[in-house]
C-alpha cells in the first residue's frame, strides 16, 4: 500500500489535550487534511475552551469525535480511555502541541498497513529526521540520549526516539502491550513492552517543531531542570524494573 493509499484509510487518531485551546483547530484541521477518513478522538482533560471548540468543529465533521475526561490522570489514562473509545482495530496517538507533522501521519500507518509492524514510532533522532524547526534543549537532549540508551540496551535493539508523542499500533498489540501507567512512563512502557512480547516495531522519521500551542509540562528554566531529572529516573527505574520482572 503506498502513502497516499494509506492516508484514504479508516483510523482512530487519539489526541489527549489539556490546555491547547490556541491550537486545537489548526491541529484537526491538519490531522483531517492528512487523513480524511480517519477517526479524530478528543480527549480533553482541562478546563479550558479546548473541548468546545472541538464540539463546534464536530457539528460539520462527524468523524471528530469530543470527549471531556471527567476523571483524568494524566496523558497516559487519556490515552487508555481514547483506545476504549476507538472504533478502528489500527489506531495512533497524536499530540495536539503541533511540535510533529499531521502530514506525517500516513508514513506511521503505511507500515502496519504493510504488515511491516504492529507498533510504529515516529523517531525525531533518526538521520531522516527533519528538526531544523526546533530548538533543542541541553537538558532534555541529555535526558532523551540517556533514556533512548538505555531502552535500546534493554530490548537489545536499537530504538531511536521512546518518548515521541507520535505512535501508531493495531489494537491486538496494544491488548497485547497492556500498559499500566496513567501519567507519562506509559510511552516507555509502549516500546518495551512490545519488544517483551515479540511484536514488529518499527521506527519512522518524523518532522518535529517548536511547542506552537499549550503548556509544557516540563516547565522551564530550574523547573525544567528538576522535571528532566525526575521523568528520566522514573523512566529507567520504571523500565528496569518491567524489563527484570516482566510484569
Amino acid at each position: 500500500m503506498t502513502l497516499e493509499e494509506t492516508s484514504q484509510q479508516s483510523v482512530s487518531i487519539i489526541i489527549s489535550c489539556l490546555f491547547e485551546e490556541d491550537i486545537i483547530e489548526e491541529c484537526i484541521c491538519r490531522v483531517s487534511k492528512a487523513m480524511p477518513n480517519a477517526e479524530i478522538l478528543i480527549i480533553h482533560g482541562g478546563r479550558d475552551g479546548t473541548l468546545e471548540i472541538a464540539k463546534k468543529m464536530a457539528e460539520t465533521n462527524p468523524r471528530i469525535k469530543p470527549y471531556k475526561n471527567e476523571n483524568d490522570k494524566g496523558k497516559g489514562h487519556a490515552i487508555q480511555v481514547g483506545i476504549e473509545l476507538s472504533s478502528h482495530d489500527i489506531m495512533c496517538q497524536f499530540d495536539a502541541d503541533l511540535q510533529f507533522d499531521p502530514e506525517d501521519l500516513p508514513k506511521l500507518f503505511v507500515e502496519i498497513f504493510n504488515d511491516n509492524a504492529d507498533l510504529v514510532l515516529g523517531s525525531r533522532f533518526m538521520q531522516e529526521s527533519d528538526t531544523s524547526n526546533y530548538s533543542f534543549s541541553f537538558f532534555r537532549e541529555i535526558g532523551n540520549n540517556i533514556v533512548n540508551f538505555w531502552i535500546s540496551l534493554l530490548c537489545g535493539t536499537r530504538i531511536t526516539d521512546v518518548t515521541a508523542g507520535s505512535k501508531a499500533w493495531t489494537l491486538d498489540a496494544i491488548k497485547k502491550i497492556d500498559f499500566k501507567d496513567r501519567k507519562f512512563v506509559y510511552e516507555v512502557e509502549i516500546p518495551l513492552r512490545a519488544h517483551l512480547c515479540g511484536l514488529k516495531i518499527a521506527q519512522v522519521p518524523i518532522g518535529y517543531h517548536n511547542r506552537q500551542g499549550g503548556l509544557s509540562g516540563h516547565g522551564s528554566g530550574l523547573k525544567e531542570v528538576w522535571s528532566v531529572i525526575s521523568c528520566s529516573f522514573m523512566i529507567l527505574w520504571t523500565a528496569t524494573r518491567i524489563r527484570l520482572l516482566k510484569k
